[in-house]
């Protein structure tokens, strides 16, 4: 269950939006460190008696907290890049999409997917008439049209994923494929639609877009159909409850969300009807179903959706939210991610062995965040340093879990009363908030994972993330949880010689901060530049290494194999 409450303060004032969801081998004889985190980062002298100059090749255990062991030679686990995404809404407004330091500190933060048009107003937004300024059939004509999102996913230079208006009709989706991907002189007819619409030839809507200043498709290749389908209002059809959040629609049945439902005028269309309207149009497209977390909920939704649907759908999706309202302590969520991944896979798993004959599709897990209701967040630990560590987890464990693709929600919100905040940027000031920090360090680590050993508890003291950036390059990607600089001794198996390292560090002075200094620095430059990641000497392929307090440390080996 997920509301979302927009308020974009300094860019518009829109209280009448409350309610809204948006839906080597010899030890080192350094221990390179970042501590303090002020501080640059400097070897220890060869006098310091916790590492003495004639350290022996297996360190005593009192030199360190733990060990971390990693196979250089493993095959590993290959990252879908689109599992690094996030969402932009339609209230961020035009102006908002075309603020360069949005557009800086998007590009710097590496996402690589952009979901639109945002949440619970994606079952609602009439894309020709936002795009036209209609009135009568765009209920938010001062928010932002497809042409602003094409003009994001092109100065950012990401991939767009967009979410359909389940309330539409299928040539209508049709028609945005069609405005997106496809080329004006291309003269198939999209047909009518059951209310009597002509939605006219795929190159019409090509054409607009070209008349916008886009003569070339920029095109999007996921597509979803409908927000979180199975939360709608309890007067909306069959199968809703009286707790849900989604307005309008027609039905909370998962079967009828894949088959729909009539004939004729009166028909409501499902899932199918409109994968197969937008295939015409694009074949190379790739479209979602609404899924759940766990497939027994919400009415049986997931298993239903499965069952009509596991042959056709091309990706599974599904939305994670662990807290509704505040959990019993701060700390509880440094250990969600490590209960939680594990389990969400595993029932998606079952239910399409079930139900789609062992079938498996990517799973898309297009919103996630701390909170599913940001006016409940009271205490603001979405904009605080515990989501960043609660967020750095979450990619990790999706990530060993398979989990394609991830979109994390969202780039930049607005603050409730409450001040709660789901951004990785506020949209008023552009403010990084804690969070925005791990999509930099993720981008960096690699696309593969590498298996690793850990003497330490991942869920309350360190989560540790192993993998290979590039045949030269090993990555080490640290979640330290505990507020104490914690040593591990590192040891690279299959490494012939280590010939340099550095490390990126973000890093808090406590759980509940607001601010976190990047490689040292409390607001670095929009492209990080002044706060570089900083050069370790006195590494090999067996060394010290102390991860700083509340921090997100990736470090960077290069290795001769």
């Amino acid at each position: 269950m997920k509301y979302r409450s927009i308020w974009l303060l300094g860019v518009l004032l829109l209280s009448s939006l409350l309610g809204l969801q948006a839906c080597g081998s010899q030890t080192a004889q350094v221990v390179p460190s970042p501590l303090p985190v002020e501080a640059t980062p400097t070897p220890l002298p060869e006098s310091d008696p916790a590492l003495p100059s004639d350290a022996s090749p297996v360190p005593s255990p009192l030199d360190h907290d733990g060990t971390l062991q990693l196979d250089a030679t493993a095959s590993g686990q290959a990252i879908d890049a689109r599992l690094f995404g996030t969402n932009v809404p339609a209230w961020l407004n035009p102006s908002g999409l075309a603020d360069p330091t949005l557009i800086e500190r998007t590009i710097t933060a590496g996402t690589t997917v952009i979901r639109m048009p945002g949440g619970s107003w994606s079952n609602h937004y009439d894309w020709l008439g936002c795009q036209l300024g209609d009135e009568a059939n765009c209920y938010w004509t001062w928010a932002a049209q497809p042409i602003h999102f094409l003009e994001l996913l092109s100065r950012v230079d990401q991939e767009g994923m967009w979410t359909i208006n389940f309330n539409g009709t299928s040539q209508e989706a049709a028609a945005l494929v069609a405005f997106f991907n496809a080329m004006p002189d291309d003269s198939r007819e999209i047909g009518v639609d059951r209310r009597g619409r002509d939605w006219k030839t795929v190159g019409h809507w090509a054409q607009l877009r070209a008349e916008l200043g886009y003569p070339e498709p920029v095109p999007i290749k996921l597509w979803e159909i409908g927000n979180e389908i199975y939360g709608g209002k309890e007067d909306v059809g069959k199968g809703c409850t009286p707790w849900g959040w989604e307005e309008g629609g027609w039905t909370c049945d998962g079967t009828e969300y894949v088959l729909g439902r009539g004939e004729g005028a009166e028909r409501d269309e499902g899932f199918l009807d409109f994968r197969n309207a937008m295939q015409a149009v694009d074949p190379t497209i790739l479209v979602g179903a609404v899924g759940v977390p766990f497939q027994d909920d919400w009415n049986n939704w997931g298993n239903d959706v499965i069952a009509a649907a596991g042959d056709a759908m091309d990706f599974y999706v599904v939305h994670q939210y662990p807290y509704y309202e505040p959990p019993s302590s701060i700390q509880e969520p440094l250990a969600e991610p490590q209960q939680t991944w594990q389990a969400i896979v595993a029932d998606v798993h079952a239910a399409f062995d079930r139900y789609a004959g062992g079938r498996r599709v990517p799973i898309a897990v297009t919103e996630y965040n701390l909170f599913s209701f940001q006016d409940f967040d009271t205490e603001r630990w979405m904009t605080r340093a515990i989501n960043m560590l609660h967020l750095a987890d979450t990619i990790g464990q999706m990530a060993v879990h398979g989990v394609a693709m991830g979109n994390q929600w969202n780039l930049a919100n607005g603050e409730t009363d409450s001040f709660g905040n789901y951004g990785l940027l506020d949209a008023g000031s552009l403010e990084r908030y804690p969070q925005y920090y791990v999509f930099p360090l993720w981008t960096n680590f690699g696309n593969t994972l590498l298996p690793i050993e850990s003497s330490f508890d991942p869920a309350t003291t360190l989560s540790v993330y192993a993998g290979r950036k590039d045949e030269n390059t090993l990555t080490l990607l640290v979640i330290n949880k505990q507020g104490q600089a914690q040593r591990a001794l590192i040891a690279l198996d299959g490494v012939a010689e280590v010939t340099g390292a550095r490390v990126d560090v973000a890093a808090a002075d406590s759980l509940d901060a607001m601010q976190v200094r990047w490689n040292g620095v409390a607001d670095p430059a929009n492209d990080l530049s002044d706060a570089p990641p900083t050069e370790l000497t006195g590494v090999s392929s067996r060394f010290i290494y102390a991860f700083a307090p509340y921090s997100v440390s990736l470090l960077q080996i290069d290795i001769q194999p």
